[in-house]
């Protein structure tokens, strides 16, 4: 009678503890298919598990205040503690008493009583392996449960090793205690098989992985899950930008380009760094047209401020992308608030290039009153935009300026014997026709002499343009004469 008592009760235990440890731990457990002899030994145990009298009452005493509204588990423990207490109870009542107040105990959060009571119940030996492992993996996550994650993490892989069958969520559980325990390689194999069963895959699977990945330094492979995941979740920012990252990592600039512009198609990128950065890269690979076109826009949307940095970032991308004249108006603009004259430098550059030569002078003066690095430099541009508007002798001046300072003089010096050779041809060109000229009018005068007074009239007369060249080589002469003269003496 009290037989048929117990296994009555044994029924609601069981179901009790079923329910209990799936809605805590979200995992239903199946243990491992058993060879022959395995089940031939649980069937040996299984036979003859009867409860005297005294252990069956207090059992189902204990059950009773369990499954109490509301449930009464303090009273449970302290029956079945006391029934503990006997000496004469067999393995099998000693098991079953351990197990109901372990879960009496886990019922009040006392996790580790729950688990000396669960380990003491598989002491006994008095249960068979599939009881065994019901137990074992619940006893395993509750170690977890309680930071002892490595015991934790062992206890359920060597009940997987014994042939228990776990579902996606007992190998992700593995697999954080692990990485709690920072031991990425064991918890590389739990993570990849519980992605691999998870179906369909949750952020976490995905996470639990790249995690483990990145810590590894496997980044090809976690470039490869990423993929994946964006593919699942494609307006997943943090994703795209994860894998953008990586291919910078893996010295794949290009790709991470290509990400971060179909990120900005997508709208994702909104942050002014983000843009930015997308900027420098149209810049970096030969496109700045599109570079400078996008960063133009975002300023005049507000996303990206008028600050001198970022204007300077515009200029140089319109500059290398040789649009001068959309080039100044933001380099005037960021000139002005420079501390500097470096940027009026460029400045005077972008004018230079449009050949608006009188404002590039004009710029290069302004950054040298306000400061550059290389004032020599600035000196050649001023020169150069000089000699451009055909005032060379100003040009000299400037180049001269130059020349005082090394890293500029060799240029400075080439310009001045340049100008000074063009100088020197004007000067021969010039003397070579006064020559001709000077020839032409002692020609007239020689011709006057020969024909005296019978000339006709306009022929052997002197031009009033040669007496006076004629009178000034005479005076020439003249000079040439006492000079040597008084050289002589």
């Amino acid at each position: 009678m009290i037989a048929t008592k117990w296994f009555r009760g044994a029924g609601v235990l069981k179901q009790i503890s079923v329910m209990a440890f799936a809605a805590f731990f979200a995992v239903l457990f199946v243990a491992g298919p058993a060879d022959a002899q395995r089940r031939k030994k649980d069937d040996q145990k299984t036979e003859g598990r009867v409860l005297s009298t005294e252990a069956g009452e207090a059992i189902i005493e204990a059950q009773e205040a369990m499954t109490a509204e509301p449930a009464d588990n303090v009273t449970a423990i302290a029956v079945l503690s006391k029934l503990l207490e006997k000496p004469k109870l067999s393995p099998y009542e000693r098991a079953i008493s351990y197990q109901i107040r372990g879960g009496a105990y886990y019922a009040t959060g006392k996790n580790m009583s729950t688990i000396r009571d669960w380990e003491a119940a598989i002491a006994t030996g008095a249960f068979n392996q599939g009881e065994i492992d019901s137990l074992t993996p619940n006893i395993g996550q509750l170690y977890i449960a309680e930071e002892q994650y490595v015991k934790g993490a062992t206890i359920l892989e060597n009940w997987l090793r014994n042939g228990g069958k776990a579902n996606t969520k007992i190998h992700l559980m593995i697999a954080q205690s692990w990485l709690q325990a920072d031991n990425y390689r064991k918890a590389l194999p739990h993570g990849e098989t519980a992605f691999r069963m998870a179906n369909p895959k949750k952020k976490k699977h995905f996470d639990i992985l790249n995690y483990i990945y990145h810590e590894m330094k496997m980044p090809a492979k976690q470039a490869a899950l990423l993929e994946q995941e964006v593919s699942i979740w494609p307006d997943d920012k943090k994703v795209w930008k994860a894998i953008a990252s990586l291919k910078q990592q893996a010295n794949k600039s290009r790709e991470a380009f290509e990400v971060n512009k179909i990120m900005y198609l997508n709208g994702m990128l909104s942050k002014e760094r983000e843009l930015l950065a997308l900027a420098q890269y149209y810049s970096y690979y030969e496109v700045p047209f599109r570079g400078a076109s996008i960063l133009e826009r975002e300023m005049n949307a507000g996303r990206v401020s008028r600050a001198k940095k970022n204007l300077e970032l515009l200029a140089n991308m319109w500059r290398q992308a040789r649009e001068y004249d959309r080039a100044i108006p933001v380099l005037t603009a960021a000139a002005d608030i420079s501390a500097d004259g470096g940027l009026y430098e460029k400045l005077g550059e972008a004018y230079y290039s449009e050949e608006q030569y009188d404002k590039a002078e004009a710029s290069f003066r302004k950054a040298l009153a306000k400061g550059v690095k290389k004032p020599g430099n600035a000196y050649v541009l001023i020169a150069n935009s000089l000699y451009e508007r055909d005032r060379p002798r100003d040009a000299v001046k400037e180049f001269k300026k130059a020349s005082q300072y090394p890293y500029s003089r060799r240029t400075a010096n080439g310009w001045v014997k340049f100008i000074n050779g063009e100088f020197e041809v004007a000067r021969k060109q010039r003397a070579f026709k006064a020559q001709v000229k000077l020839d032409e009018c002692k020609n007239q005068a020689d011709r006057k002499k020969r024909m005296g007074a019978e000339f006709l009239e306009g022929v052997g007369e002197i031009s009033q343009e040669c007496q006076t060249i004629l009178a000034q080589d005479a005076e020439a002469e003249k000079a040439k004469k006492a000079a040597r003269k008084a050289k002589a003496t």
